[in-house]
């Protein structure tokens, strides 16, 4: 039993999260929550509550968590597609419903572990079990068939689940379950056509959203003789109903967050050891001056209680002379997570000014009480194994500078939710998607010359200029509100 609530408070927060992120406002309004049916036989959604069957591919869900987790993911990642448009579109074009189900959960899950990278290794923990359940089921049933109609079904399961890594075997290569088993047919024809379908279906892995439903029009018309064709097999995953408004307002406002952008790579951020170089003495000088922008006031109240003797009361006659303080509500401390931009563009001066900076703000947050995260990033990221703000502190001599990205800031908004993210940087690089709630607790530094403010203000809701440490105090007032 305990661990049947263990798992249900997991499932309720990581619903929630997931919620707040791509459907903020709707977020505020309605609670998600979870629930481990007896009676359930796949995962459901009516679009705030969410179901999952107590076993999934011989998999008990209650003490599987990155099963359970990848199956609520998953069920989530209706919210973000058209499901409407693409209903019509296999009504038009006589497309079988498991198609049409299969290219989006293909396309949902690339999504999902694109936006939420610390949840990629659910999603494939979900495919691993099915792949060990199902995937000599699909391969018999590929060698059998003697059209395509016959065997559609199977050739597109087969490459959801022979590489579980991916949400659709795109690798090609003859050792591969999918492929090997395509080229093991006896009918050349058939193999040709198969293989085909199967790139076909592999391409919903980097479409938008909204692309969705002209990709099943354009596979029906490739595919003609799929019109009607027989689900072979039961199709593993779920179901989205949306019935009620809270669940009809959560899919509006997450699709039209993220409707029009292509799933991205997940890019981590990665841990490593890190030696520490001295701090550079303009930082420390720079921190003194900034550390007011981190302060957190306390406060107190006090209600009449019995604690103390006032005796100023009791001397003044009044009926209760006793009182007790309480303290007030605190604010937290603030938490920081500093990005340090080491590309090719940044080496020499524009990174020595940019380090000065990162490491004064990083000093006036650690002085104010507050906790720093420290990432150093090019076309990767990383931190220090020590998750502390050391990386802002290496020495330059000893860099390697590449080239300029900002996809792993999918993984640094999702690991850490509750920090501010400041980025310090010429802006010089490719742009990720940035939901509403993401791009709001965003600020970039840009070091001149040749900075871009128009790619950051793409995913920083706050974008200054900093030409020298002199202006640096005045940069912050402007990036991070006084607490």
């Amino acid at each position: 039993m305990k661990d049947t609530l263990d798992i249900r408070t997991i499932l309720d927060v990581t619903a929630n999260q997931i919620l707040a992120v791509v459907a903020p406002d709707t977020a505020r309004l309605v609670r998600a929550y979870v629930s481990l049916d007896e009676q359930a036989d796949t995962a459901a959604t009516d679009g705030v509550h969410i179901w999952l069957p107590p076993t999934f591919e011989g998999v008990e869900v209650a003490h599987d968590t990155p099963v359970a987790v990848g199956l609520l993911v998953h069920e989530l990642g209706h919210f973000l597609q058209p499901l409407k448009a693409l209903e019509e579109a296999e009504q038009q074009t006589a497309a079988p419903h498991w198609l049409g189900n299969i290219v989006a959960d293909v396309q949902l899950e690339a999504m999902m572990a694109g936006l939420f990278p610390p949840l990629a290794d659910t999603l494939v923990a979900v495919r691993t079990a099915v792949k060990a359940a199902r995937l000599a089921e699909y391969t018999a049933a590929i060698l059998k068939g003697r059209n395509l109609a016959d065997v559609a079904c199977s050739v597109a399961l087969a490459g959801r689940f022979c590489r579980p890594a991916a949400s659709f075997d795109d690798s090609g290569e003859s050792g591969s379950p999918l492929w090997g088993t395509l080229n093991r047919h006896g009918d050349l024809a058939l193999t040709i056509r198969m293989t085909a379908f199967a790139w076909r279906l592999s391409e919903a892995q980097s479409l938008a959203p909204n692309d969705l439903p002209d990709h099943v029009r354009q596979i029906m018309t490739e595919f003609p003789e799929l019109r009607q064709a027989p689900a072979r097999h039961a199709i593993p995953g779920g179901g989205l109903t949306v019935v009620g408004p809270a669940g009809r307002a959560a899919q509006a406002e997450a699709a039209a967050n993220t409707g029009a952008h292509p799933p991205a790579t997940p890019e981590p951020v990665a841990a490593v050891r890190a030696g520490r170089s001295r701090t550079r003495p303009e930082a420390q000088q720079a921190a003194r001056g900034l550390r007011m922008h981190f302060q957190v006031a306390r406060s107190a109240t006090e209600i009449v209680a019995p604690d103390r003797l006032d005796r100023r009361a009791a001397a003044l006659g009044e009926l209760v002379p006793l009182r007790m303080a309480l303290p007030g509500k605190e604010r937290p401390r603030p938490k920081v997570a500093i990005c340090l931009d080491k590309s090719g563009s940044m080496k020499g001066a524009k990174f020595v000014l940019a380090q000065t900076a990162a490491q004064a703000v990083a000093l006036a947050v650690r002085e104010a009480g507050g906790e720093v995260v420290g990432i150093l990033f090019d076309d990767s990221a990383q931190i220090a194994d020590t998750g502390d703000a050391a990386l802002l502190f290496c020495d330059p001599d000893g860099l390697s500078y590449g080239g300029t990205a900002f996809e792993f800031l999918a993984d640094a908004w999702r690991r850490w939710p509750a920090h501010v993210i400041l980025l310090v940087t010429d802006g010089d690089g490719s742009i990720p998607l940035a939901l509403p709630g993401d791009k709001a607790r965003t600020s970039a530094i840009l070091i001149p010359p040749d900075c871009d403010p128009g790619a950051m203000s793409q995913i920083a809701a706050r974008v200054v200029t900093l030409g020298d440490l002199r202006g640096l105090a005045d940069v912050l007032a402007l990036l991070t509100p006084r607490t």
